[in-house]
């Protein structure tokens, strides 16, 4: 689930972040992806990824997960991350609502460990996210992301979703160093589950391509 998905899970969704279930069970997922985008950068040296998660949510609206990828940022010595995630989600009449929270876990990498809270809510179509961490990675900053999303279905079975994102707080007071990432994911949905993306995603961070294009084939199951 998470937002990391469609475009790295399929970026913007990543994204992320965490995706407010749609039915009471248990679910899960595993996809491959060219790329693996976080927020507009590549978590995997521009390497492919593969990708999986379990998720379990109730009639009431409480859900849980998990989500692991392949990682391999090139300063980092972490070569697997793990993230899990709980929260609840429902509707007031026709705005939806999330909020939660988040840890993403690295293997080697402890000091890049983070827990990120998180609240969300959707109208019209328009979905928006800000999540919340007062220790960044080890370095005793604050940070937030904001990000918004608004999916456009063109047929039954093809959308396309546009978003958009901004980290911002303690961990980027530097004058410059407040990121905007944004990106368009396109999607297919076939038959037994499986899932197709198409996705364009940037980000105005120093050093960093401007566009990368990640495509992807994710399956879904129940449980």
């Amino acid at each position: 689930m998470k937002m990391k998905q469609i475009v790295a899970c399929a970026a913007l969704v990543a994204a992320t972040g965490v995706s407010a279930p749609a039915f009471a069970g248990a679910t899960g997922n595993v996809g491959v992806f060219s790329d693996y985008i976080f927020r507009g950068v590549t978590q995997t040296g521009g390497g492919p990824a593969v990708q999986g998660g379990l998720d379990y949510s109730t009639a009431s609206g409480f859900y849980v997960g998990t989500w692991v990828s392949n990682y391999d940022f090139p300063t980092d010595a972490a070569t697997y991350e793990t993230d899990v995630y709980a929260g609840y989600a429902g509707k007031v009449g026709d705005v939806g609502y999330d909020f939660g929270a988040i840890g993403y876990y690295y293997r080697n990498a402890n000091a890049l460990n983070t827990l990120e809270f998180y609240g969300g809510i959707s109208v019209a179509g328009l979905s928006a996210k800000l999540f919340y961490t007062d220790d960044q990675a080890s370095s005793k900053n604050s940070a937030f992301y904001a990000t918004a999303n608004y999916p456009l279905a063109l047929t039954k079975s093809v959308s396309i979703t546009p978003s958009i994102g901004y980290a911002f707080g303690d961990n980027y007071k530097s004058p410059g160093t407040e990121v905007l990432d944004y990106g368009v994911t396109l999607t297919k949905s076939m038959n037994e589950g499986f899932t197709f993306s198409f996705g364009l995603t940037g980000t105005d961070r120093d050093g960093t391509n401007d566009e990368t294009l990640v495509l992807g084939l994710k399956k879904s199951f129940d449980l």
